[in-house]
């Protein structure tokens, strides 16, 4: 179990690092300092599990791109559990802002229906579109140079 929770908060880490580069440089850097503080949380398995869950809210706070207390601030000594440390408001606001993020499958079945219903002489109507869509498409298909 302690290697499955070590694994976990890595693999986590590493999003948020990823993830990290798109912030403002002192949030950035206050950031770096949780994270430096969570890494030291590795006695207990407890403290594995409190540190997991630090890691996971701060991933849902970056990828909304907005960084709430008291993760904006430096970490204290002394690191409760999380429930403890955030605001029940921050926590709903939060939850709250991922919402849009969350992916169900109800919702990509909806779109497979869609497209499979659709007749053949609408296939490209119903292919993804990438802002250069043009250039895409020659240079995907065709055997000219450029």
């Amino acid at each position: 179990m302690s290697n499955l929770l070590d694994e976990n908060f890595f693999y986590n880490s590493m999003l948020a690092k990823a993830i990290l580069t798109l912030l403002p440089p002192d949030e950035r850097k206050i950031l770096r300092t949780w994270f430096d503080r969570l890494l030291t949380m590795d006695k207990t398995i407890k403290e594995k599990e409190n540190r997991n869950e630090f890691m996971w809210f701060i991933l849902l706070m970056l990828q909304v791109r907005k960084i709430r207390e008291p993760f904006n601030k430096v970490p204290p000594a002394e690191i409760g559990q999380l429930r403890d440390v955030v605001s029940s408001r921050v926590y709903e606001e939060v939850l709250v802002a991922n919402d849009e993020n969350m992916f169900t499958e109800e919702k990509q079945d909806d779109k497979k229906a869609s497209s499979q219903q659709s007749a053949p002489a609408h296939f490209y109507n119903n292919q993804p579109t990438p802002h250069e869509g043009i250039i895409c498409y020659m240079s995907a298909f065709s055997d000219r140079g450029f």
